[in-house]
């Protein structure tokens, strides 16, 4: 079984967190647009020493291009390469209008077999987040496909689990496919908060895998 922690920041108001607020993601739980995921202090601990690096950066899911913002103002390295994903042309163009030249957009369905693999090609990303389609079959396919791609040491997490889904479901695919076994780390995080709202979803909840 892949291990749950349950992290409650209520009394953590972070940087990225600030970063979120200011944006108007979902990702913080300071976000007075929309709904609030309590993320920010999560990937402050997940991300903070490559904070500062000429880091390779991979997002599945612009919609109104707010994270796009959030990781502008949060990797810092000029260097950086952060490469946005989604199927919806009109997402795509609207991330780009915002954002600088460190950021490429392009297309990619995770409902189609092989197309996560092919869009993010280039390969040796320190990090990958999935915040698309938040589909248990396409979590699984984009684990799957995304894995290879990952560099040693890199992190992949795939946002917006369903508290309701079992996480038996999950581990067993991700241990059939050899992941697990490639992992120096794999948790599921139950992110709280006294301010998380997510009505009808109920999916605050992330899997983290570490590539050993």
């Amino acid at each position: 079984m892949i291990p749950r922690l349950v992290i409650d920041s209520s009394d953590a108001i972070t940087e990225l967190c600030r970063f979120g607020k200011t944006v108007g993601t979902d990702k913080s739980p300071y976000n007075v647009y929309r709904h609030r995921h309590p993320y920010t202090a999560v990937y402050s601990m997940l991300f903070a020493s490559l904070k500062n690096k000429a880091v390779k950066f991979a997002e599945i899911g612009v919609a109104t291009g707010n994270s796009a913002l959030l990781w502008e103002l949060y990797f810092t390295n000029p260097d950086a390469q952060i490469h946005m994903f989604d199927r919806d042309e009109d997402f795509l163009s609207h991330g780009r209008s915002l954002v600088g030249r460190r950021f490429t957009f392009a297309p990619m369905d995770v409902a189609k077999d092989g197309d996560v693999a092919r869009a993010l090609q280039q390969g040796e990303y320190d990090i990958i987040i999935d915040d698309s389609s938040h589909e248990h079959g396409h979590q699984i396919r984009i684990i799957k496909e995304a894995w290879p791609l990952l560099k040693s040491g890199g992190i992949l997490v795939i946002e917006d689990i369903f508290r309701s889904t079992p996480e038996e479901e999950y581990t067993r695919e991700i241990f059939q496919a050899g992941i697990l076994e490639e992992c120096s780390a794999a948790y599921f995080v139950v992110c709280e908060h006294k301010d998380r709202w997510s009505p009808g979803w109920d999916n605050d909840k992330l899997l983290v895998l570490v590539k050993a």
